[in-house]
């Protein structure tokens, strides 16, 4: 049986991406793997699941074995991740990725700014088990990446603050987010370890007044809205 140019290129690639070859070799492999997941035709996808998700594994695999790699591995899952859910499905299933991106976020590591597109990406296609990860995690992960807009937009790092933004407003469409951020009680909510200066819902209103770019405004404003979808969010939040 004849072998496929794509199966070619995927098991060349494959082997350069080993965290046993040099680093030269692996970014010079990383920069075709990203661009590889560029397209939104469809052709992303295929490469990245290809032979059982060959590549896509490779790439995951890197991600958590050497940071030195990682703002090269989470940019490419981040491509992989914009337009196939599948991708989305193998990170969140079969990798530690969204746990490292997480902590790469809250910490302010190197490559935080591309961790943060990447869990906008996962959190959009599945934002309940992107809340399962990363309560599993922290439990008061919410406040954390609340913490990290508030902290983002005072120094002047907006950039990188709207992407923790548009994942909150992804991950705000879950009921228990949205009590959570309201200030109800529930269940499946975070145990309340949240004081009156740093609880979730008086930060979010304050990025409506503080925050200079526009789509830093429109997330906390997108996360109002969602909180509506709760009718016992809007009194508690007024309390």
């Amino acid at each position: 049986m004849m072998t496929t140019d794509l199966e070619v290129n995927v098991d060349d690639l494959v082997k350069l991406l080993s965290p046993t070859m040099s680093l030269i070799v692996r970014r010079k492999t990383m920069e075709i793997v990203t661009q590889l997941g560029t397209p939104l035709d469809g052709s992303a996808g295929k490469y990245f699941q290809a032979q059982d998700f060959a590549l896509g594994r490779a790439i995951c695999q890197l991600c958590e074995a050497t940071a030195s790699d990682r703002t090269e591995t989470l940019a490419a899952l981040t491509n992989y991740t914009s337009g196939s859910i599948e991708a989305a499905d193998f990170v969140l299933e079969h990798s530690k990725c969204v746990e490292i991106a997480y902590t790469s976020v809250v910490t302010n590591a190197l490559y935080s700014s591309v961790a943060s597109r990447l869990l906008v990406n996962v959190s959009r296609h599945f934002p309940d088990r992107v809340d399962q990860k990363l309560k599993a995690r922290n439990a008061d992960y919410i406040g954390a990446l609340l913490a990290e807009i508030k902290k983002s937009v005072e120094v002047g790092d907006e950039d990188r603050a709207k992407f923790v933004g548009f994942t909150l407003v992804n991950l705000s469409t879950l009921s228990p987010i949205r009590r959570y951020i309201g200030g109800g009680e529930n269940e499946s909510s975070p145990p309340s370890t949240t004081t009156t200066t740093n609880r979730p819902l008086p930060i979010v209103c304050e990025l409506l007044t503080t925050a200079k770019t526009t789509e830093i405004r429109e997330c906390a404003a997108d996360i109002l809205r969602n909180l509506a979808f709760d009718d016992g969010n809007a009194p508690l939040g007024l309390l």
